[in-house]
């Protein structure tokens, strides 16, 4: 694990230069046009509502596509890393990674002046295998702010700034996970702007969490018309929800049957709810944050079959906060939820791209 500068990231800020602070819808479109083709491996992760989860599905998502590419390259196939991007200054992105309060964490100011300021773009390589990282932290607080004040000068292409930095990093890998607060108009505005395919986990039964959905929808409807014509919801993910005999209860079928109609009176596809979703196991999930390993890690911990990576040696099995040794079957059934999760969003996000670039083509032609 180390700290990598991209060596050939140029400066965003005179992308803007032409700007005014009224930038017309056809000066928008035609810097828009020149970024989508490159960020078509984006996926976003928020919602309108605190508290849904984001950051532990965008973390578990961010490292089953990476041990996926971790076992092509293990077996001769082509491969590329994931990156993690956390744009919540609240979130626990790198204490989900085991990254706060280690040799890295500068608790988002590197990431707070890329943005920004043009700075180097540098992320921690390598938190797991096959996986890097952003660090976020209270100094990414700031922003909103830095934006809104970018945008009197350049209106709203300051959304774009992010945009035009991952684009010059996304060659280089496979799938880029952006998780974005939900709370934060700015901060929201730029990550949707960035990422084409839009997940929005649901954790909650209570009315807050359909307002918080149609939150999403609004900023999506806006940001389409400005800022990224490409920027849909491609799944809603259901986490911390009971299983019984390995099916949904009455409850997640309450909150499905509300979100479908919800979905149908914006003119919605109620298919974008995934069939599969992540159980109840609130002791298990808060020992996996607090101990850095996502659920398929803890799974192979809890299992005996996790090898440290500089030894080569097994890692001794987890204990939980009592120094019980973690139940394997458990972690394994979580880590499973995960993995059907992120299979079918995966299916849908290429599904879609393979339909971009169709229309790319026919542009292209006409």
């Amino acid at each position: 694990m180390d700290l990598y500068q991209f060596p050939d990231v140029t400066a965003r800020m005179p992308f803007l230069a032409d700007f005014d602070d009224a930038p017309t819808d056809q000066e928008v479109a035609a810097l828009v046009a020149l970024l989508r083709p490159r960020l078509r491996n984006v996926i976003g992760i928020t919602i309108g509502k605190g508290g849904q989860g984001k950051t532990t599905l965008a973390s578990n998502i961010a490292y089953m596509l990476a041990e996926e590419q971790a076992g092509r390259a293990a077996n001769g196939k082509s491969a590329k890393p994931i990156l993690y991007v956390e744009l919540d200054a609240n979130g626990n992105g790198r204490r989900e990674f085991g990254l706060q309060g280690g040799a890295f964490d500068d608790d988002g100011a590197r990431l707070l002046k890329a943005i920004t300021m043009d700075g180097d773009f540098e992320v921690v390589r390598g938190v797991k295998p096959y996986l890097d990282s952003t660090v976020s932290g209270a100094k990414l607080g700031d922003l909103s702010s830095r934006i809104s004040r970018i945008s009197m000068a350049h209106g709203r292409g300051a959304n774009l700034l992010l945009a035009l930095l991952l684009a010059q990093v996304s060659h280089l890998y496979r799938w880029i996970i952006l998780d974005f607060s939900p709370g934060d108009k700015e901060t929201q505005r730029s990550g949707m702007a960035a990422a084409t395919h839009h997940v929005a986990p649901i954790m909650d039964s209570d009315n807050g969490t359909l307002d918080g959905l149609s939150t999403l929808a609004q900023l999506l409807r806006r940001t389409r018309r400005l800022l990224n014509p490409e920027a849909e919801i491609t799944a809603i993910a259901f986490l911390g929800f009971a299983k019984r005999l390995e099916e949904q209860t009455a409850q997640l079928e309450i909150v499905r049957t509300k979100i479908e109609d919800q979905l149908t009176k914006a003119n919605l596809d109620p298919g974008l709810m995934l069939d599969g979703f992540v159980r109840k196991a609130d002791g298990l999930a808060a020992l996996c944050r607090n101990q850095g390993r996502p659920a398929r890690e803890m799974a192979m911990a809890a299992a005996g079959e996790l090898k440290d990576l500089e030894t080569g040696q097994f890692v001794p099995r987890p204990r939980d906060e009592r120094g019980r040794l973690v139940e394997p079957t458990t972690a394994i059934k979580l880590a499973g939820d995960y993995g059907e999760l992120v299979g079918d969003l995966i299916r849908r996000a290429r599904a879609r791209n393979s339909v971009l670039r169709g229309q790319d083509e026919q542009g292209a032609v006409a």
